[in-house]
C-alpha cells in the first residue's frame, strides 16, 4: 500500500520542486548570482548552501580567504563568516558598491557588540537585564554594588560563553579586572550585567523575517552557563506568542533579517540576553526537526528579488 502511495506522490513532489525552482529562477534576477561567503564550512553553512541551491538559485561559494576585496565580491552576499573580525568589513564592502549584505552591515555591527545590542534593545523597549559598560576596576565595583552581587562580567564581543564570568564579591571582581588588564586591549572594556535567576536553562530562538521559526532550551550540565558549545543539553521549545513577540522585536531592534535570539525566563517574564547576527542553527534544526536552513534560504531569495 505504502509503495503504491509513494509511486503516486513521488511524481507530484518532483513536479512541485521543479516548479518552485523555476519560479525562483524567473523572478530573481536583477542581482543575478548570490555570493555565499564563508571561511569555515561548518554544518550550518553546508545546510544553508544546499537549501539555496535546492531553490534553484545561482549561488557562488566564496571562501573569504581566497578573494581580494572589493573586486572579488559580487552584488548580493550571504555573510556566513565565522571569524568575527572579517564579518563587518565584508558586509560593508557589498553595501558600499550598491549591493546587499545578508545580514546588513549595520545590523552586524550592532549584534556583534553586546553593549550596542543592549542599547538597541533598551531603545526598542525589549526587556533585557540591566547592563553597564565599564573601563576600570573601581567603576566595575561601583556598578556591581548598585546591581547587587552576584553579577555577570563579560566582554563586549565574544561567543560560546568565552570570558564570561559570574562574580560574587568585590574582591573577586577586582582580581578579575586585573586579569583583564593583562590581556589584549579589547578586553580592557567590559560589561557588568545584572544576574538573572533562571531555571537552569535559557532559550535560543531562531528568528527569520517576522517569525520565530524554531527554538530550543539550552539546559545547563553542571555549569551556570547554558551554551551547547559548553556541553549544555538541547530540547525543543513550544513557542508561545509572548516568546515570539519578544524574540522578533529583539531581532528588529538590531535590524537583522534573521538571527538567533538568546532569551532567559525570569520572574519578570522573558528577557533577551543577546542577538546573534550570524547564528549557528544546526542544533535547533536537529532538535526541533524544523528546516531552519530552508526558511533562511527562502528569505534570502525574497531579499535578492527586491
Amino acid at each position: 500500500m505504502y509503495l503504491s502511495v509513494w509511486i503516486y506522490i513521488s511524481p507530484v513532489w518532483s513536479i512541485w520542486v521543479i516548479g518552485v525552482r523555476f519560479i525562483y529562477r524567473l523572478v530573481l534576477p536583477l542581482h543575478g548570482e548570490i555570493d555565499f561567503v564563508y571561511d569555515v564550512a561548518r554544518l550550518d553553512e553546508k545546510l544553508l548552501l544546499a537549501e539555496l541551491r535546492n531553490l534553484g538559485l545561482r549561488v557562488r561559494a566564496v571562501n573569504i580567504e581566497e578573494v581580494v576585496a572589493p573586486d572579488g565580491l559580487g552584488e548580493v552576499g550571504v555573510i556566513r563568516v565565522a571569524a568575527r573580525s572579517r564579518v563587518i568589513p565584508t558586509a560593508f564592502t557589498y553595501e558600499s558598491r550598491g549591493g546587499v549584505a545578508i545580514n546588513s552591515a549595520t545590523s552586524l555591527v550592532l549584534s556583534h557588540d553586546k553593549y550596542l545590542t543592549y542599547l538597541s534593545l533598551l531603545k526598542a523597549g525589549v526587556p533585557t537585564p540591566a547592563t553597564y559598560l565599564v573601563f576600570g576596576g573601581e567603576a566595575a565595583v561601583a556598578v556591581a554594588e548598585k546591581l547587587n552581587y552576584p553579577v555577570i562580567v563579560k566582554p563586549t564581543d565574544g561567543s560560546w560563553g568565552r570570558f564570561v564570568n559570574l562574580v560574587k564579591s568585590a574582591e573577586d571582581l577586582r582580581s578579575l579586572v586585573l586579569q583583564k588588564w593583562g590581556m589584549d586591549s579589547h578586553m580592557h572594556l567590559f560589561l557588568v550585567q545584572e544576574y538573572v535567576e533562571k531555571p537552569g536553562r535559557d532559550i535560543r530562538v531562531t528568528v527569520v523575517g517576522d517569525r520565530a521559526v524554531a527554538a530550543i532550551y539550552r539546559i545547563s550540565q553542571g555549569d551556570w552557563r547554558t551554551n551547547t558549545a559548553r556541553g549544555g543539553r538541547a530540547e525543543p521549545v513550544r513557542i508561545d506568542p509572548e516568546l515570539e513577540d519578544v524574540a522578533v522585536r529583539a531581532s528588529r531592534a538590531v535590524g537583522t533579517l534573521y538571527s538567533g535570539v538568546d532569551v532567559v525566563e525570569s520572574e519578570r517574564g522573558y528577557m533577551v540576553l543577546e542577538v546573534n547576527g550570524i547564528p549557528e542553527f544546526k542544533n535547533v534544526q536537529r532538535v526541533t526537526g524544523v528546516n531552519v536552513a530552508g526558511e533562511i534560504a527562502k528569505l534570502v531569495a525574497e531579499v535578492a528579488r527586491r
